[in-house]
């Protein structure tokens, strides 16, 4: 009996022994490892940054990604000891969570960059083409629509179609959109159109564009009227071109957003008629035209005369901001390089306005100075702010401009010629 007694004491004495041990193991923490653990889900400001040219050498751009909104707002912006630098002058452009950079002149290369699963900024995947892919749009999260264009020659324009999930191209559509065949003479070259936006809704791609003679003298004729060219898409089949003689060829070469939808659908244009923009002749006011959701027509009773309005002038870019709102660049003075680009290229040219679609009216923005930018990707906009790159000729900055108030911010300073694109991405 006593022996019995003994082997049952034992008994719970080692079943003791093994919950505590059991217990301290779990208080040391030793539990098991996942071996494929979820990666963890970052979002990140990244910028295209034009960095100053050193010596004769031409500006070279960066990829940059940015600790913190507040990087936009306060201090300075610089690449130095850090960002990606990239093969000469660059686009920038974003689809879903994927930003795209192609080179200029300098490079036949298209890069795409996301954050991989640590969160860091890499790239994802590249392609060639032939000639610059010199706008773009981003048709959807998943897709980006860029084109290779010429300003001369009478050659099919040719659309690339990328997957914006694994930055590869898919296909490339080849269309004349609106070519002039001319007769092959001097006096009569033909002319090739250049796009200046593209915007897809309900299965209908819209295409703005103006037109360059083709012999490559960038003479811009047919100067009278916007055209807007009506694909179905994605079979990419052409359906029409619209017309409207009430204002001049829709948008400016090097800008994407000629065209831009709104949130109940409706697609708005812009025109400049400036000859500081490029254009050789103007004999129409700068304006806006509406195409109605549904519809693949201009609204014959929408057309708001920016160059005639209050505190107007003639534009060159706008970009749709949200409630019914765009905030563009107006001229100030379009002699000030007329017929030599100067739009372009000075710092004094443009002062920046909110421009109310609905109510047609134009608004002058408190805070931002008289100033220049050039090749500006889609505007970056945040809990309804937007956030601009503006350069003078001594600084530039980023500008955080509400157009409820129609007020600007000075924010960062950017250690360079510029910000060619903001941007924010997730993996």
């Amino acid at each position: 009996m006593k022996t019995i007694k003994w082997i049952k004491n034992v008994m719970l004495l080692l079943a003791i022994t093994a919950m505590v041990i059991s217990c301290s193991s779990d208080d040391n923490g030793d539990t098991p490892i996942d071996p494929d653990p979820d990666p963890i889900a970052v979002s990140k400001y990244v910028v295209g940054f034009e960095a100053f040219p050193v010596g004769d050498a031409s500006p070279v751009d960066y990829i940059l990604e940015l600790p913190s909104l507040e990087s936009l707002t306060t201090g300075e912006i610089s690449v130095e000891g850090q960002g990606i630098p990239l093969k000469g002058w660059r686009f920038f452009h974003g689809a879903g969570n994927t930003i795209f950079t192609a080179g200029y002149s300098d490079d036949d290369t298209c890069i795409a960059y996301h954050l991989n699963e640590e969160g860091t900024l890499e790239e994802k995947a590249n392609f060639a083409f032939q000639s610059t892919l010199d706008n773009y749009a981003a048709l959807d999260e998943n897709t980006l629509l860029a084109v290779e264009l010429t300003y001369g020659g009478l050659s099919d324009k040719r659309f690339h179609i990328v997957n914006a999930e694994t930055g590869l191209l898919e296909k490339i559509e080849e269309h004349p959109v609106d070519i002039d065949m001319g007769d092959g003479t001097v006096a009569n070259p033909g002319s090739t159109p250049w796009v200046t936006g593209m915007v897809l809704r309900d299965g209908k791609l819209f295409v703005s564009y103006h037109k360059w003679l083709a012999d490559g003298s960038f003479i811009t004729p047919d100067v009278d009227r916007a055209y807007v060219a009506v694909f179905n898409y994605p079979e990419f089949e052409l359906e029409k071109i619209i017309e409207d003689d009430r204002t001049s060829p829709i948008g400016v070469n090097g800008h994407s957003t000629g065209i831009g939808q709104t949130e109940n659908g409706d697609i708005y244009s812009f025109s400049t008629s400036a000859l500081s923009a490029g254009f050789t002749a103007a004999s129409k006011p700068s304006g806006i035209l509406r195409i109605n959701n549904g519809t693949t027509e201009f609204d014959s009773s929408y057309f708001f005369n920016v160059e005639e309005a209050i505190n107007g002038g003639k534009l060159f870019w706008m970009d749709y901001v949200g409630n019914g709102k765009a905030i563009a660049r107006i001229i100030v003075d379009d002699t000030n390089g007329a017929g030599e680009w100067g739009a372009f290229f000075k710092k004094d040219v443009f002062k920046m306005v909110v421009i109310d679609l609905i109510n047609q009216t134009v608004t002058d923005i408190a805070g931002v100075p008289t100033h220049g930018h050039r090749y500006t990707s889609p505007m970056f906009v945040e809990d309804g702010k937007a956030y601009i790159s503006s350069s003078t000729d001594t600084d530039t900055y980023v500008y955080i401009v509400d157009p409820e108030t129609a007020t600007a911010t000075q924010g960062a300073k950017v250690l360079g010629l510029g910000l060619k694109g903001i941007f924010k991405i997730s993996n």
